[in-house]
C-alpha cells in the first residue's frame, strides 16, 4: 500500500512539473527561450529526477541522493522566492495571465515534492556537506544568465519589461549584491533545514 502511494505521488510530481514546463513551451511556441528562467529549469530538473526516481532501485546511492535533494532545494527555492520576493512587487501582466503555469511551477509542484520527501524520505541518509553542494544548481543558473546575456540573450523579449536580467536580485548594477546574497542565504537555510530535519527524525526513530 505504502509503495503504491509513494509511486502515485512520484507520478503526480512528474505530471505537475512536466505539464508546467510543457505549457510554458507551448505558450512560447516551443522556443527554447521559455527555458531560460530558473523556475522552468528547476521544474525540468524535478521532472527528469523524479522520472528516474520512479524506476530507480530502492538501494539509494549518495550521488543520486545529492541530485534528488538538489531538485528538492531548487523547487522549494523557486516557490519561496516567487511568493515572498517576486509576487508582491510584480507589475508584469504576463505573470497573472499565465495563471495555470505559475500555479503548477511555483505552488503545486513544490508542495508535491515536499510532501513526497516528508512522507517517504529515507531518514538519516543526508550528509552535513550536502547543503553546500546544493548551491551548485543556483550558482550554475547565475553563470548561465551571465553567458546568456553576453551572447545577446534577453528576458521578456519584446515587452516593456525586456531586460538582460531575469530577476531583479541578479541586477547588481541597479540593486547591488545584497538581494543576491539573501537568495544564497535562503538556499543554505533550505538545505541545512532539510539536513537537520532528516537527521532529527532519524535519531528520534532510532531512539
Amino acid at each position: 500500500m505504502k509503495k503504491h502511494l509513494h509511486g502515485s505521488i512520484k507520478i503526480l510530481v512528474i505530471i505537475s512539473s512536466g505539464l508546467g514546463v510543457f505549457l510554458n513551451l507551448v505558450q512560447e511556441n516551443f522556443s527554447l527561450n521559455a527555458l531560460t528562467y530558473f523556475t522552468h529549469q528547476a521544474n525540468l530538473l524535478v521532472f527528469i529526477v523524479y522520472t528516474v526516481f520512479l524506476f530507480y532501485d530502492k538501494k539509494y546511492k549518495q550521488t543520486f541522493i545529492t541530485i534528488l535533494y538538489q531538485a528538492v532545494v531548487a523547487i522549494v527555492l523557486t516557490s519561496l522566492v516567487y511568493h515572498v520576493m517576486l509576487r508582491p512587487i510584480m507589475s508584469d501582466p504576463s505573470f497573472t495571465e499565465n495563471g495555470l503555469i505559475n500555479l503548477l511551477a511555483h505552488t503545486i509542484t513544490p508542495i508535491l515534492v515536499v510532501a513526497e520527501r516528508v512522507l517517504f524520505s529515507t531518514k538519516g541518509v543526508l550528509q552535513r556537506k550536502q547543503p553546500i553542494l546544493w548551491l551548485s544548481f543556483p550558482m550554475y543558473y547565475f553563470v548561465f544568465t551571465i553567458v546568456y546575456a553576453s551572447l545577446g540573450g534577453v528576458f521578456r523579449k519584446g515587452t516593456e519589461y525586456e531586460s538582460k536580467y531575469p530577476y531583479f536580485f541578479l541586477n547588481f548594477k541597479e540593486n547591488g549584491i545584497g538581494y543576491f546574497l539573501v537568495v544564497v542565504t535562503l538556499v543554505l537555510i533550505i538545505g541545512y533545514s532539510t539536513y537537520f530535519l532528516n537527521r532529527r527524525i532519524f535519531l528520534r526513530k532510532r531512539d
